[in-house]
């Protein structure tokens, strides 16, 4: 066996690409495939002399004390695979990576980054693929056996800066001409890393090798020791795993149990469905992905997680769900991770980076490692409490800040327990970090805890200012909060924005609480949000449209934290304010959750006061996306009837045309055009408008008036905001193909596409919906080759957002697509269970009939039809898209 290097060395990462499938499907065939596997890489590592020091799930690292022998290694077992005649159905592709650094070596195991950037460097490899870090590719000697082959600059996942890569070209391997998979190209919303991760990478690889087959994972243990940067960790390792992403959910914001599956359901932008609860809709909305989703800091919310969990758990076994808590959720199947304290040398790696990071003249030469050692292991290795110790190294040197720490845990102590529990130890560590602080700097800490999620400098200054703290002081405090570590600083585009980690936040709340000016505090959150969100709204309502949309979404967190303040403290007027601010952006953007927090006022208002005319209106927009156009009436007309003068009372009248419209009772839609005109007249708000005339054009889809549409046209060209001039298009392209006769099927597809390209580029989700709906619906009645593509294209998008009005609607011409194909027998199908339903809107209604008399002779069409009407929307919708699916 070869010697174990050290020092400066070589590390080789090696990893198996899409094993899990192979081994569900062909167990006996993978174990021989493997064994063979492991005979051929071991023999290359042998050959150059390479040392074996970790195995796991299908790989191993090995380590060499030359770079050329750990690539020499490298292609030699490549070259090898490609000749090796596998078991029949299983073809191993090897993916690789290699690079060179200075590490620590202990009980045969190594530790420090160099080892984790080589497992980075695998990860982003694609099978049969060998990568090089640059450094690496420096300390080649230049065989002419390999080429390297520039590969620039990438985005590890895992990592904070990007690493520029090369790849090894020799004879007798086959060139991936593949992207490297990047922190870029992932499905989900896990979010970029802000710091490296410092631990035992290849165990923890070794450890996730097989959660895809794991239902539910608790990481467990005390503030501080690093349970959401481990789940992040881990959704970065196996995101290749999961087709459908890692999607992370953030409850530390939150502080009321109530506002928890909403939150979900908008993380997700999952659409709540008619009739069945939130939690019914997330477990819809998961059936069948194959994705982890991350609950992260669960504690304080457990009981609604706990349901929500249960749920998903028991009804989608495709999902795996990775949970941080300072306790287990106590679930059936639980598996139940307990994270480590940091070991001597990460917590001295950790220590050395951090304080670097902090004092740029420090450095690890100067350094005893001993007492730095000292120092992490006084605070058990607990990795916030050693970052706060080390953002101390400008003012205290490692053995002052030693003696300092056993002082002060001395005195916690009282001196009798031999140890304290991690949590009492992370407590210990932030109060003496705490008490380091002058009484300005304590003074501002506490008050930035009513913040969620992050904040920015003019948020500070109007929350934070006055009663001992001046508004100038801020920007100065808040830097030496960042320097100590008590505050985080992250640039975001040309902002700087700031949070603080959750355990500090509630250290914060409870000194608040103490000074007894929560209240206050709160108050004015809830005051600068509520003004934030009028004036951000008003942008929204314009050109500055996109820029709005980044400050909402910044803000969101303190958002949902000064709506719930405002139900605490039954403001109802302050309440209304933000439901009626931020609907437009939640609207367009089918941020579900902001239903709730409309339910949540109006629920309010049955106690203190009346909702506003907007606040019917937002709650009948979210009836319509539920297809529930009674609840839509019903709240549409209360709004009416409790503010007929309100200058906004144009929306609920048209929202009551498209309650209308949905309902089936077109005829009666078309009788309120008159009134509308009428409101127009009045000159309400230009949002009002374009309300009244957009449904204006879909009452008159079939008999428009064409000053209706050049009206609608010129007030979108004045307000100039991108959604606006998205669905401008797309009812542009409505009125060219109901509108005209003949239709003007080249105009109408030029405007859907447009219109589509613009929603897409505003985010705005609804409208995107209706114009791929809408180059559906021109692509079937031109019989373009691809009309099933673009139906299943529309289909899938609809049923994604759950527009459960537009999915019928999307149905209705796929019944068309089928009669025009001749299959008959299938149409007939699909157009049994729409009779479930009235058809919506003028042209649709006559699509309806149409089928309906071609269909009803046809041999078995009761049967058919039958067929149709007894399955429910998602297996008409599974129905439909395998129709789809054989064109």
């Amino acid at each position: 066996m070869a010697e174990r290097p050290t020092g400066t060395v070589s590390f080789l990462f090696t990893d198996i690409e899409g094993s899990t499938p192979l081994w569900d499907s062909y167990p006996v065939a993978m174990g021989e495939a493997l064994a063979r596997h492991d005979e051929i890489l071991r023999a290359a590592i042998d050959a150059q002399a390479g040392y074996v020091f970790s195995t796991g799930g299908d790989g191993l690292a090995a380590v060499f004390s030359r770079s050329d022998g750990a690539v020499a290694a490298a292609v030699a077992a490549q070259r090898a695979f490609g000749v090796e005649p596998w078991p029949e159905d299983v073809r191993l592709l090897v993916r690789m990576g290699v690079h060179t650094g200075e590490v620590h070596e202990r009980d045969g195991d190594y530790f420090g980054p160099p080892v984790n950037r080589a497992a980075r460097l695998m990860g982003a490899a694609n099978g049969g693929q060998l990568v090089v870090s640059a450094l690496t590719a420096e300390l080649l000697d230049g065989s002419d056996d390999i080429e390297l082959v520039d590969l620039g600059s990438v985005q590890l996942k895992g990592l904070v800066d990007p690493v520029h890569v090369f790849g090894v070209s020799a004879d007798g391997l086959d060139w991936v001409d593949r992207p490297l998979v990047s922190a870029q190209t992932t499905a989900g919303n896990l979010p970029r890393l802000q710091t490296e991760w410092f631990g035992d990478l290849t165990n923890l690889q070794s450890r996730v090798s097989r959660l895809a087959q794991t239902r539910l994972v608790t990481l467990t243990g005390s503030g501080g020791v690093g349970k959401t940067r481990m789940a992040m960790e881990i959704g970065w390792l196996v995101v290749d795993e999961f087709p459908d992403g890692v999607w992370f959910v953030e409850l530390g914001p939150i502080a009321d149990p109530e506002t928890v599956i909403a939150a979900v359901a908008s993380t997700l932008s999952i659409q709540p469905q008619a009739g069945v609860s939130v939690v019914e809709s997330i477990v819809d909305w998961c059936l069948g992905r194959r994705m982890v989703l991350i609950i992260d800091n669960c504690e304080h919310v457990l009981d609604p997680v706990v349901e929500l969990v249960s749920a998903v758990v028991a009804g989608c076994a495709t999902v795996t769900i990775v949970a941080t808590s300072r306790e287990p959720l106590g679930l059936a199947g639980e598996q139940v991770e307990r994270i480590p304290s940091l070991s001597r040398d990460d917590g001295v790696e950790l220590f050395m980076a951090r304080a670097a990071a902090a004092d740029s003249a420090f450095t690890s030469d100067s350094v005893d490692v001993d007492v730095v050692a000292a120092v992490c292991a006084r605070v058990d290795g607990i990795p916030l409490a050693i970052e706060l110790a080390a953002a101390r190294i400008r003012s205290l040197s490692p053995a002052e800040l030693l003696d300092r720490l056993d002082d002060r845990f001395r005195l916690l102590r009282g001196g009798g327990r031999g140890g304290l529990e991690r949590h009492q130890t992370l407590r210990a560590a932030v109060t003496w970090s705490y008490q380091l602080l002058s009484d300005i700097d304590r003074l501002l800490f506490d008050r930035l805890s009513v913040f969620a999620g992050g904040f920015d400098a003019d948020a500070a200054e109007a929350v934070c200012a006055g009663d001992g703290i001046d508004e100038e002081e801020i920007i100065d405090v808040l830097g030496e909060l960042v320097d100590k570590s008590m505050v985080i600083a992250q640039r975001v585009g040309p902002t700087t924005r700031y949070r603080l980690l959750e355990t500090l936040r509630q250290y914060g709340e409870e000194r608040l609480d103490e000074r007894q000016t929560t209240t206050d505090i709160r108050d004015r959150h809830l005051g600068y949000y509520d003004d934030l969100a009028q004036q951000t709204s008003e942008t929204y309502l314009g050109p500055g449209q996109l820029e709005a949309d980044t400050v909402f979404d910044h803000e969101w967190d303190n958002l949902r934290a000064a709506h719930g303040w405002s139900i605490t403290i039954e403001d109802i007027a302050a309440s209304n304010s933000l439901v009626n601010s931020i609907w437009p952006h939640a609207w367009d953007k089918l941020r579900h959750e902001h239903e709730q927090w409309t339910s949540r006022t109006m629920h309010l208002s049955e106690q203190t006061g009346v909702c506003s005319a907007l606040t019917y209106a937002a709650a009948a927009s979210w009836a319509m996306t539920a297809a529930d156009p009674e609840r839509m009436l019903q709240l549409a007309r209360r709004g009416i009837e409790l503010h007929p003068n309100d200058p906004h009372i144009g929306t609920c009248h048209a929202m009551v045309v498209w309650g209308l419209l949905f309902s089936g009772q077109i005829d009666e839609a078309v009788t309120t055009v008159p009134q509308l005109v009428d409101l127009i007249d009045e000159d309400p708000p230009p949002r009002v408008q374009f309300d009244l005339r957009q449904s204006i054009l879909a009452a008159t889809m079939q008999h428009p008036t064409a000053t209706h549409l050049a009206d609608l046209l010129a007030i979108v060209r004045r307000i100039d905001q991108p959604t606006m001039l998205a669905t401008a298009r797309e009812v542009e392209g409505r009125a060219l193909l109901w509108s005209t006769d003949p239709p003007d099927f080249d105009g109408a597809e030029v405007a859907y596409r447009e219109s589509l390209l613009l929603a897409d580029a505003a985010r705005a989700k609804a409208t995107a919906c209706w114009a791929h709906l809408g180059l559906a619906s021109v692509a079937v009645l031109r019989s373009w080759p691809d009309a099933a593509v673009l139906l299943r294209g529309a289909l899938i998008r609809n049923y994604d957002a759950r527009y459960w009005a537009a999915v019928n609607i999307v149905l209705e011409t796929c019944t068309l697509h089928l009669r025009n194909t001749a299959e008959v027998r299938e149409a007939a199908t699909l157009l049994g269970h729409l009779e479930l339903h009235p058809p919506a809107l003028g042209p649709v209604a006559d699509v309806r009939r149409d089928s309906v008399e071609a269909l009803e002779t046809i041999p078995n069409a009761t049967e058919y039809r039958a067929e149709g009407a007894a399955m429910d929307r998602h297996e008409i919708v599974a129905y439909a898209l395998a129709q789809l699916d054989n064109h």
